[in-house]
């Protein structure tokens, strides 16, 4: 964190120190999960920007919120986005080699609405996994094997060898510029110290670390070899941790270590306030429309409705000659908001359909399978729209879409269960990242999590939303939980969602049927 993002030495000497400890009071995190935004400046001069992802004790599952991020960042820049947001993404062995969630994550390389462009994923392999060795980590000789599943190019190379190194990583990412491609860099090395700095690995492994403590330092080593004096090198080195040791330990706050992009300015967490509501909480007024402007929203929802019975339907429905249900109440909800300069991006298994044909979001012609999305072409100037099927995951999807809600708090971000109860695949998203988030990290979130259930004779799985766990992880207001009864108010809980300053999580849920009463979306 200090030699590259540049976070001061006694910034973060007073982690250590805990200097304030009546700041967290048993809240907050651990020091080695919190993020950091600091600068790199290279020998040349130049000035890299970086920044690093705060993250869990859940080691991989953190990859697909730090990609959902990159993917955000990229679409603020723009078209340059892909050339000038790298991610980086830094594995231990064991595991890289034994959680899930990385293989799924690996599956986004090249898939639209995932692509970043390429990740550099580098694994530290220190050939001890805690207390593990490599024989009980993984059936294959090295941990990268994993990504042999796809095609991009793995590196192994000596950790002790620092020119072999930085040729490597050089070459990495000279080829993820040239084909947008993921590459592993698989570093081999030892791990000196324990666990956490403070474990005796001499216990379990005594003849490894026997072995390790009788081998010099790498830079005592380097510096034989290229015959250099570091003596005075060692000596400014130990004098500026000192001095920084010692500012530390007179800080009566702890420091913040990172600073959040201007875009998340004029949005805030914390508790729940009535001010929030109504014009004054919301930056484009009050979440009902005129039906006017529906019908006119609607209308580009149906406009190529002729033949197909459920356009014709929701036509009628814009028009006021029949009941909106929930699907047209979505897409009003979804045209209103995009007319407004509101991104919406929705996301997850069969999502763009809907798994029971309630939303349509992308038509496709039958004869040549061209496709063709109504609400992109609702009027010029409006907002964009992105609707994805995703790949057939919970944890790394829905961990990707937080990450891309945490750094585009201007849209609106939507991931969808295909069955409620299939969120249980991403619990671990949902535990460390959605509800803690702004406990542990003061970082906040805006995504809607929208998880369909159908009382419909289907088994447990296929009716429950499972409601009842979200309820026992509310606390402080961490959460939003919903279950719209009608078409109406899931219409202006989502419009609420977008257009208010408060941004938070947002469970909803809600019935598969396309069923409810609003005839009029303004009220």
């Amino acid at each position: 964190m200090t030699l590259t993002v540049g976070i001061p030495a006694e910034n973060i000497f007073a982690g250590f120190e805990d200097v304030d400890p009546r700041s967290v009071l048993g809240g907050g995190d651990v020091k080695y999960h919190q993020g950091a935004t600091g600068e790199f400046r290279t020998r040349k001069g130049k000035i890299i920007r970086t920044h690093l992802v705060s993250n869990p004790s859940h080691l991989e599952a953190v990859d697909p919120v730090a990609l959902g991020r990159t993917l955000a960042k990229q679409k603020h820049i723009g078209e340059n986005g892909v050339k000038e947001i790298l991610p980086i993404i830094m594995h231990g062995d064991a595991a890289f080699a034994g959680q899930g969630i990385w293989a799924e994550t690996l599956n986004f390389a090249g898939l639209k609405g995932y692509s970043v462009g390429g990740a550099i994923q580098v694994i530290v392999n220190n050939l001890i996994g805690f207390t593990t060795n490599p024989r009980e980590l993984h059936t294959s000789r090295f941990s990268s094997d994993l990504a042999k599943r796809q095609p991009i190019p793995i590196f192994h190379v000596n950790a002790e060898d620092p020119e072999a190194v930085l040729r490597v990583a050089r070459m990495a990412t000279e080829y993820r510029y040239q084909f947008d491609s993921d590459v592993v860099i698989d570093l081999i090395g030892y791990r000196r110290h324990g666990h956490s700095e403070v474990d005796d690995p001499t216990i379990t492994q005594p003849l490894l670390y026997k072995k390790i403590n009788a081998h010099r330092p790498l830079f005592e080593i380097y510096a034989e070899q290229n015959k250099i004096d570091t003596t005075e090198i060692a000596r400014n080195f130990r004098a500026k941790v000192d001095a920084a040791y010692d500012q530390a330990a007179q800080m009566q706050k702890s420091p913040v270590l990172r600073k959040l992009p201007a875009y998340w300015d004029k949005y805030l967490g914390g508790r729940y306030k009535s001010e929030y509501e109504g014009s004054n909480g919301c930056r484009c007024g009050q979440t009902a429309r005129d039906y006017g402007e529906a019908d006119d929203v609607s209308g580009w929802v149906c406009h190529s409705s002729q033949g197909q019975k459920l356009l014709e339907q929701r036509e009628k429905m814009g028009t006021g000659k029949l009941p909106l249900d929930f699907g047209m109440a979505e897409a009003l909800a979804f045209g209103s908001l995009l007319v407004e300069g509101v991104p919406v991006r929705l996301s997850g298994q069969d999502s763009r359909r809907g798994t029971f044909n309630h939303r349509h979001s992308c038509l496709i012609d039958t004869e040549t399978e061209k496709e063709y999305v109504p609400l992109c072409h609702i009027r010029p100037g409006q907002a964009w729209f992105e609707a994805y099927n995703s790949i057939l995951s919970e944890a790394a999807v829905l961990g990707f879409e937080y990450g891309f809600s945490r750094d585009y708090p201007d849209g609106l971000t939507l991931w969808e269960a295909q069955f409620g109860d299939f969120a249980n695949g991403a619990q671990v998203i949902i535990d460390q990242f959605i509800v803690a988030g702004e406990d542990k990290w003061g970082l906040l979130s805006g995504l809607v999590m929208l998880l369909p259930h159908g009382y419909e004779g289907q088994g447990p799985e296929h009716s429950s939303g499972r409601i009842e766990r979200y309820l026992q992880l509310a606390a402080k207001d961490n959460i939003q939980i919903a279950q719209p009864s009608t078409a109406a108010q899931y219409f202006h809980l989502l419009r609420r969602q977008a257009l208010r300053s408060w941004r938070k999580p947002l469970i909803v849920s809600h019935p598969k049927a396309c069923c409810g009463i609003l005839t009029r979306p303004v009220r």
